[in-house]
């Protein structure tokens, strides 16, 4: 009798898990859901509990709607992708990007995830949340700054503003993100504060 598994393309594994690499395991898992939209929603909830790690790769199979099985399968793949997605937002020289598709994908399909990345990091730290929220008003304002951007149309065309348009709001993304995570986990960074108010 085959192995279940044999159904299943072995995880591809490397240093730095790319948006494509992340759609090809999601592929093989029979996962229907836009890497970017798992990024974002991960982050979101690493910046209320930076140390969450191990309930994300625990609920790993309810959050996919898949069975056990394939999430054991994938285990070491996810729980690596979880690690360096952690990494990422305690860089202390603030190298953290969002996963979104390559450059050279149409823009309305980047605009389209990142839009997927901004609502699902939104929902990802509420989802974390526990007790009072104690946060600034720069954090507060980045919040509500990706809300808005998880609400964009992705109806942009391929015209030269939109791309610069696009990595405005992309580099605007990446700078709150460092905001709310540095405010949350208490890391005292004057370089975000001063690149956010400009």
């Amino acid at each position: 009798m085959p192995d279940h598994n044999d159904k299943i393309s072995q995880p591809i594994l490397g240093d730095n898990m790319t948006f494509e690499m992340l759609e090809d395991l999601f592929h093989s898992l029979e996962i229907n859901l836009n890497p970017s939209a798992l990024h974002g929603f991960l982050c979101g909830r690493l910046s209320w509990n930076a140390r969450d790690i191990e309930t994300m790769v625990q609920k790993s199979a309810e959050f996919f709607a898949i069975s056990d099985e394939k999430i054991d399968f994938a285990d070491s793949t996810l729980r690596d992708f979880y690690n360096d997605t952690l990494v990422d937002l305690e860089d202390s020289e603030f190298l953290f990007q969002p996963l979104l598709p390559d450059d050279d994908m149409p823009i309305n399909i980047r605009l389209g995830s990142l839009a997927h990345w901004c609502s699902n990091f939104v929902s990802g730290f509420a989802d974390g949340v526990s007790g009072q929220i104690n946060i600034s008003e720069d954090g507060k304002q980045a919040l509500s700054d990706l809300s808005f951007i998880g609400q964009v149309s992705n109806s942009a065309d391929e015209k030269e503003e939109n791309e610069r348009e696009y990595s405005l709001v992309l580099e605007h993304v990446r700078l709150a993100v460092q905001v709310i995570f540095s405010d949350i986990n208490m890391i005292d960074n004057d370089f975000l504060d001063n690149s956010f108010d400009e």
